[in-house]
């Protein structure tokens, strides 16, 4: 064979044509590479002016953005109804207070750069901060001294005109008995309002705080100018450069003089000039350095890109030339021809192969998608199998578990001409599908509420996937029939932590608030405050009500627990927890009572569980409805007393202040005390010592809540002659001590 038939055999190998494909491949990008090395080096000066403008004008929105939530925040603070009643010469302590909360609340943002905030009351000449309050004089000379700011000059700023003053920074010292101690260097700001002209906001922003997350380095050097041209701030500038500012020109955003460029921009919101400067040599230096890079990556890509294509080709070839050596035995004919010999001997002994798998795939797919139910299945319920390797169920990818769960409405079983099960069938397939649009996805239903989804996928690492917003949308269309809830869970990257994972998910679902719209619950919102919904000394005082038939105390103190479950966000099942628990001390009311236990029964079976209520209106209806079944058959109870209870309730109410006994009733009706006292059990349902203390202590707390009397007093009026006695039988009965039961009603009446 001559020289041009070995060229011609060896420019037909498989490795050659892959070789010279791949730089086919290479070289236009080797090409486009230095071209654009040749561009972006040609235009680094301009590309460098531009970066550091744009850096600038980031840093101004920042503070620009700062400045004008500053001013929010003072204007908040002006129309604080407290300030009214701190503004004079005798100081409200309770208000004082409160406004240091406010003051607070707002210090304890991390967005924005505040040290302190203090509000000023000219007529009391009286400062609040957010850590204490103090006389001005005493404020601005002991805590917060500063050589240029006195304690006249905050005094001399009720005068100025203007609703927002923004002052130079100063260094703020507190003075000690022995010694001044640097407090920070701060930049005041001033709020005021002329419908208030007795009170001004002094916020004094942290400086160091400002640099660190409003620029993109804190070595940036950087000043700010009032509208006059005088230094508001300044950070790593020396005093020559501060000295040499040249004149600003209206048509640019930056000057070069002696060597230094200065960025400036007049922000839109309050005036200020900003000033960034950065030296010539700096520029030069980033230039310098993006050539060099650009340089380094072009020279590395050529290498790399040629490194690659022979390795690639390599790869690839050798296991063809292995798989064509193997077959060559078998002397078959070829169908194809092909000008890559290796192909030639491949295509006629692999065609049927292909055939006979491809039937061979067909029969295993669903198979192996059984399998994979049953693995996915097993790995979340960790169950363990004898032939574990066959149910192996592995993900190799991020991923997130979606647990969903439906709850039918009433409407549901009225309207629709469909089961439980069929209804879920089509959610699941619906989700399934819409899922699929998405991210990788198996979903399975696990009951016939319960679904459970695995994605995998680029767009899950956010807490809440954005694409459960649109299926949120979709569900809501048919709350009127179901409410449904989807928990989020964490992102996961090992399969072995499927059964956590899914075990986190299950918890989500228990912190549903107690509505029929769809709600998200992510891993990554707080979880709920657990807390009972009653008192141990509001359920004794409900149950005592409910047996003495107040019907109107029973449904006053219900209204306030929901208000307050409403008010602290609380669960569906703390909801549900609290309407069970009102349903036993029913169910304890009817039994202390020898009430019909059979119809309470009855009537709990009609009504339904309080866990079918899908928000708290309906929950509060049936409440509502229990307590007045409740309260009727008490009250029938009471109704049917008898001459002898009358007389005992009669004389109770006429002589509690007196020392009332069994033996002093029992003489007056002619009968044993023994007897008496089964009798009036056996009647009320309560014993009549815890009769006639509940009785003093109900009205012991109608003359707390509404006339100013002595603990003592009260105490004496309604029968207790020994304090101790009636402090110690209040806190058993009603769960607090007197006084703390004034407290709360104080507390409830503003």
């Amino acid at each position: 064979m001559g020289k041009i038939g070995l060229l011609k055999h060896a420019a037909g190998s498989l490795f050659i044509q892959l070789l010279l494909s791949f730089l086919a491949i290479l070289i236009p990008l080797i090409s486009f590479f230095f071209f654009s090395f040749t561009l972006l080096k040609n235009h680094a000066t301009d590309e460098v002016i531009k970066y550091n403008t744009l850096s600038m004008n980031k840093t101004i929105e920042n503070y620009e953005n700062h400045f004008n939530q500053i001013r929010n925040i003072g204007l908040d603070l002006l129309l604080d109804e407290k300030l009214t009643t701190l503004n004079r010469p005798t100081l409200d302590y309770l208000n004082g207070r409160s406004l240091m909360r406010s003051i607070n609340s707002y210090l304890s943002h991390k967005d924005i750069a505040v040290q302190n905030i203090f509000i000023y009351f000219k007529k009391s000449n009286f400062v609040i901060s957010g850590d204490r309050g103090a006389s001005a004089n005493e404020m601005f000379t002991h805590y917060y001294q500063s050589a240029d700011y006195s304690p006249a000059f905050w005094s001399e700023q009720f005068s100025k005109p203007g609703s927002y003053s923004i002052l130079p920074s100063s260094t703020f010292q507190e003075k000690t008995i022995n010694q001044l101690t640097a407090k920070g260097r701060y930049m005041p700001v001033i709020v005021r309002n002329k419908f208030f002209p007795d009170y001004q906001v002094i916020v004094m922003l942290d400086l160091n705080q400002m640099l660190r997350d409003f620029h993109d380095s804190s070595q940036d050097q950087f000043i700010l100018l009032d509208s006059s041209g005088n230094r508001l701030a300044a950070d790593n500038v020396g005093e020559q450069v501060e000295a040499t500012l040249p004149a600003w020109d209206s048509d640019s955003n930056y000057v070069n003089r002696n060597e230094i460029y200065y960025f400036t921009k007049t922000g839109a919101v309050t005036g200020i000039r900003y000033v960034k400067i950065v030296p010539d040599n700096q520029i030069s230096a980033q230039i310098s350095k993006i050539n060099s890079i650009l340089l380094t990556l072009l020279i590395v890509f050529t290498i790399v890109s040629i490194c690659a294509a022979w390795f690639f080709t390599k790869r690839f070839h050798n296991p063809v030339k292995r798989i064509m050596e193997s077959i060559q035995t078998l002397n078959a004919p070829s169908a194809v021809q092909s000008s890559i010999h290796e192909f030639k001997y491949i295509n006629d002994q692999v065609r049927h192969l292909v055939q006979t798998n491809n039937t061979i795939d067909q029969a295993n797919s669903r198979k192996n998608s059984l399998l994979s139910y049953f693995a996915f299945m097993n790995k979340i319920k960790n169950i363990k199998l004898k032939d574990q390797e066959l149910y192996d169920f592995s993900i190799q990818e991020p991923y997130r578990l979606l647990l969903f769960r439906l709850q039918f409405t009433p409407s549901f079983f009225r309207d629709i001409d469909a089961d439980e099960g069929k209804a879920s069938f089509f959610v699941r397939e619906y989700i399934d599908s819409h899922l699929k649009t998405y991210v990788q996805t198996q979903t399975i239903q696990l009951e016939h509420d319960l679904i459970l989804s695995l994605v995998i996928g680029d767009s899950i690492q956010e807490d809440i996937p954005s694409f459960l917003g649109s299926l949120k949308t979709v569900f809501d269309l048919d709350q009127r029939y179901w409410s449904i809830t989807i928990g989020v869970g964490s992102l996961y990257r090992h399969s072995a932590d499927l059964t956590r994972a899914y075990e986190q998910v299950q918890a989500l679902l228990d912190y549903r608030k107690l509505d029929n719209v769809t709600q998200i619950i992510s891993a990554a919102e707080p979880q709920p405050d657990w807390h009972a919904a009653m008192t141990g000394g509001q359920e004794q005082e409900l149950y005592t009500n409910l047996s003495a038939g107040n019907e109107e105390f029973v449904l006053r103190i219900v209204s306030k627990v929901l208000g307050q479950l409403e008010k602290k966000a609380a669960t569906a099942i703390q909801y549900f927890d609290f309407a069970e628990n009102i349903a036993q001390l029913v169910t304890k009311t009817f039994a202390s009572l020898h009430l019909d236990s059979q119809a309470l029964q009855s009537y709990l079976a009609l009504s339904g569980k309080p866990r079918s209520c899908s928000n708290q209106e309906e929950l509060q209806h049936y409440l509502i409805k229990l307590l007045t079944f409740a309260m009727a058959r008490v009250n029938e109870k009471k109704a049917s007393r008898d001459n002898i209870i009358e007389f005992v309730m009669k004389y109770m109410e006429q002589h509690y202040r007196d020392d009332i006994t069994l033996d002093i009733l029992s003489d007056k009706l002619n009968i044993s005390a023994s007897y008496l006292s089964t009798y009036f059990k056996s009647k009320t349902g309560m014993n009549f010592i815890d009769y006639i203390n509940n009785y003093r202590i109900d009205l012991a707390k109608s003359l707390l809540k509404g006339a100013d009397l002595r603990i003592q007093d009260v105490a004496s009026q309604v029968g207790y002659q020994n304090i101790n006695s009636f402090n110690r039988m209040f806190k058993k009965i009603s769960g607090v001590t007197p006084s703390e039961f004034r407290k709360q009603q104080y507390l409830i009446e503003g």
